[in-house]
């Protein structure tokens, strides 16, 4: 006779579907087939540019059935969820949202913007409620920063502190795991004279994310902030770094190191300090993540060696998959659905929509 876990573990899958196959998706696509519960049925890849051939489809993704056209993967493969990584830019990110939302499936996204909408689109919040609450479906931002390191973590950790004056946040990466792409955005690649023309278009924005995070965290605590400031400086290199794709020359930025301020009530009250490096250890930083809650009684938590910055980005898509699926229909910032642990069960949690 089969055992009750038996028989929930043959119950219905969650179908799960992929906008982006870069190196989050991947991640996330790995962790989707350790959860039986799950059913990957498809993704979506930019098509190639105009003139140029079809890319190879990256090893992991063989077995996966893979679409240039949102809109038909939605209405073949019928995801119950789909999980968007692939820009941070809102502009970008709202037109998959609302294609998914129409289709009733539920999103969740790494987008940095829509961690919170606001700052990039005023009013853009109110249009996310009501294309949620009209589909039935919940639209969820997640990942590690906005939507984690530097503004859920501190929010549950400040849930034990007496009062709050001030708030740190420092993080220290490895960024020899992104790509070119992503280093270039970052500030990573230039010569000295070229960051700084890059950064003055905003061709470089560094991190993408600290007013989000910021704002997350002043609403979970009934702030307003009435200053916000960030700055980006260089680290060039002094030696030869050979990355996977290219080399970086010494006095070429290896490494940037961003600060960001908010004040309430005209006194600094947010203070996020973030610094990456594709070779930390040449440099002296040892990889951490510190957030510091300052009041009668301060709290001071490390995490080492920190949280990688892809790994916890897909668990993170992940694991808020059990908490979409419990949620009402709406859209939802992070600090307002926190993710659910690792669900490690063979079967499909009960009670989820």
């Amino acid at each position: 006779m089969e055992s009750t876990q038996q028989t929930r573990s043959t119950a219905e899958r969650v179908r799960i579907a992929f906008f982006g196959i870069g190196s989050v998706a991947t991640a996330a696509l790995n962790l989707c087939r350790q959860r039986p519960w799950m059913d990957v049925v498809g993704a979506v890849r930019r098509p190639p540019p105009a003139g140029g051939g079809r890319r190879p489809l990256p090893e992991e993704w063989r077995g996966v059935r893979v679409w240039t056209d949102p809109e038909r993967m939605l209405e073949e493969a019928r995801p119950d969820v789909v999980l968007v990584a692939t820009r941070s830019e809102l502009v970008s990110v709202l037109p998959l949202v609302e294609i998914c939302a129409r289709a009733r499936a539920h999103v969740i996204s790494t987008s940095e913007e829509l961690a919170w909408p606001e700052v990039e689109q005023p009013g853009a919040v109110a249009s996310l409620r009501r294309a949620a609450k009209t589909a039935g479906v919940v639209i969820a931002a997640t990942g590690i920063n906005p939507g984690f390191a530097f503004d859920a973590l501190p929010l549950v950790l400040a849930g034990t502190a007496w009062d709050v004056s001030r708030i740190i946040v420092q993080r220290t990466l490895d960024a020899s795991v992104f790509g070119r792409d992503i280093h270039r955005s970052l500030g990573i690649g230039y010569t000295g004279a070229e960051f700084r023309r890059a950064v003055s278009s905003r061709m470089v924005r560094g991190h993408i994310g600290f007013a989000e995070s910021a704002h997350i965290i002043a609403d979970g605590m009934g702030l307003e902030i009435d200053r916000f400031e960030e700055e980006i400086e260089p680290v060039l290199a002094d030696r030869v770094h050979v990355l996977a794709a290219y080399t970086i020359e010494p006095r070429e930025t290896a490494g940037v190191v961003q600060l960001a301020t908010a004040s309430v009530g005209g006194q600094e009250w947010l203070r996020f300090e973030l610094s990456l490096h594709v070779a930390p250890e040449a440099v002296g930083w040892e990889t951490r993540d510190r957030i510091r809650i300052c009041g009668e009684n301060d709290l001071d938590l490390m995490v080492q060696p920190g949280m990688p910055a892809v790994s916890t980005t897909a668990a993170l898509l992940v694991n808020t998959v059990t908490a979409v699926l419990a949620a009402r229909p709406g859209f939802y910032p992070p600090g307002r659905l926190l993710p659910s642990p690792p669900w490690l069960a063979p079967y499909r949690p009960a009670g989820l929509r």
